[in-house]
């Protein structure tokens, strides 16, 4: 089937009126040329024909339909239906062409706010870079610093070793005169006079050594000879190291006069004054392994 040669069949056939109404003026005529036709071979008069005539004429015209008023007809009616068609076609061309640009503007934002998206993480992924890059560089300022601090907090830890090797030399070479009384702490009875007047030439000689706890006796020790007897003091220097050692090194210098019997220091043991220290086992702290104080057992 041709729909072109279809649709124009349509619209020929919606334009043409129905045939009942398409010409009512030639069946009037044919229906008058009839009445005329009978009248002139039966010969009737003419008043008598123009009667007949003229009710056989509306008789024709009541069975056709039709009044004897009726006028042309108006195709305004029937072109009505194109019209709409056309206007409706028209509406919906209109319609899709809004729609069309409306789509447009649509896809014309989704792009405009992809874009957006992209910049805006371009943005946070820069400044993110940037955060990151100065945390490190003050990171790395802050490491200087404290290298830097550290150096200087070095120096005078060496400067203060050299002084406190330079009063260790001096203490070796004192005397044990004793000019203080050492303050010993005690809980189980009073130290030997040995170890009071060791303990005297200490605090005497050794600067520093009068500011610090002397331990004395007590009941529990791993060497019964040692604290239980009264015969073993604890210097109780605790982070001051190089006083710990000039006490060590005036032991040492005056190991016969103040009657050493060893010493024990930095988890070390020292049982002559010319001899090696050998290590020991940890003892489980900074304490019992003799960190924080030197322990000298007195003969």
């Amino acid at each position: 089937m041709n729909p072109r040669t279809t649709f124009g069949r349509a619209v020929h056939a919606r334009l043409r009126p129905p045939s009942s109404v398409r010409r009512p003026g030639a069946y009037l005529g044919v229906a008058a040329a009839g009445a005329v036709l009978v009248n002139l071979l039966i010969g009737v008069e003419p008043s008598a024909q123009a009667e007949a005539g003229t009710s056989e004429s509306v008789g024709v015209a009541q069975e056709l339909g039709l009044s004897a008023h009726s006028g042309p007809i108006d195709v305004t009616e029937d072109l009505q239906p194109l019209e709409q068609l056309t206007a409706s076609r028209s509406s919906r061309q209109a319609a899709e062409v809004e729609a069309q640009q409306v789509q447009a503007a649509a896809d014309q934002a989704e792009l405009d706010r992809r874009k957006a998206e992209e910049e805006a993480k371009a943005r946070a992924a820069a400044e993110a870079a940037a955060a990151e890059a100065a945390k490190a560089a003050a990171a790395q300022a802050a490491a200087a610093q404290a290298a830097a601090a550290q150096a200087a907090a070095a120096q005078p830890t060496a400067t203060q070793a050299r002084e406190a090797a330079a009063a260790g030399a001096a203490v070796a070479v004192a005397s044990t005169a004793a000019s203080v009384v050492a303050k010993i702490s005690n809980s189980a009875g009073p130290v030997s006079s040995r170890v009071q007047a060791a303990a005297n030439a200490v605090v005497s000689n050794v600067p520093g050594a009068d500011r610090i706890t002397l331990g004395g006796t007590r009941a529990s020790a791993a060497d019964p000879s040692g604290h239980p007897s009264g015969n073993a003091l604890d210097y109780m220097v605790m982070s001051n190291a190089a006083l710990g050692d000039a006490i060590v090194e005036y032991h040492r210098a005056h190991w016969d006069e103040l009657g050493v019997e060893y010493i024990i220091w930095q988890q070390r043991m020292l049982s002559s004054a010319n001899g090696s220290w050998k290590g020991m086992e940890d003892r489980g702290s900074g304490t019992a392994n003799h960190m924080d104080h030197p322990h000298v057992n007195y003969r």
